[in-house]
């Protein structure tokens, strides 16, 4: 059947079944490989330290520390680093909106910015289903957007309202600052 599937010889001929049963035993060979580097003393699916903290990087992951449900602006949970969580100069909000928001309030970063818009199907993220309209610049300069896009907004440019008009199918709200720390103006989360 694997070998049918992968377009191999037809199965009633001998180099058919080799094939197939080639096809199968790499399956296995791939899968167990895959499973080999948990299987090391010390070793664990998130990198981090197991008995004794063996682990030299697995403090380079991280996970839990980010997740974070904000149950009034977005869908289910985000990733949000606003304090520093990731160890690095950059700050971070993974979010995914399913209804309209607003951010009303005009504001400035000494840092710059970058808000992506992705479409939220996985297998086509510019199958976008949303309206969003953006001002930037201190005369409040509005821009549609209605496909995949990023916005790289420059340290002290003055942007916002953002609001996010209309929402048909779930999109992807990523934002990113190269600072450590972040606080989003008229936001209860950090």
């Amino acid at each position: 059947m694997i070998g049918k599937m992968l377009g191999h010889c037809p199965s009633n001929s001998n180099k058919g079944k080799i094939m197939k049963k080639c096809t199968l035993g790499l399956l296995v060979v791939v899968f167990f490989a895959g499973l080999l580097p948990w299987s090391w003393p010390g070793a664990s699916p998130q990198g981090t330290p197991g008995k004794g903290g063996e682990s030299k990087y697995g403090k380079y992951i991280i996970s839990k520390d980010i997740y974070r449900t904000i149950p009034k602006e977005y869908a289910g949970t985000s990733l949000v680093s606003h304090n520093g969580e990731l160890k690095a100069d950059v700050s971070i909000g993974y979010h995914c909106v399913t209804k309209p928001i607003l951010f009303n309030e005009t504001h400035t970063h000494n840092n710059e910015e970058i808000l992506c818009f992705i479409g939220g199907n996985p297998l086509d993220i510019t199958d976008f289903g949303a309206e969003i309209e953006m001002s930037m610049g201190p005369e409040h300069e509005k821009h549609v957007i209605t496909q995949t896009a990023c916005v790289s907004i420059p340290a002290n440019l003055a942007h916002c309202p953002l609001n996010i008009k209309k929402v048909d199918k779930p999109i992807i709200f990523l934002e990113m600052s190269l600072t450590r720390s972040y606080r989003a103006p008229g936001s209860s989360y950090r």
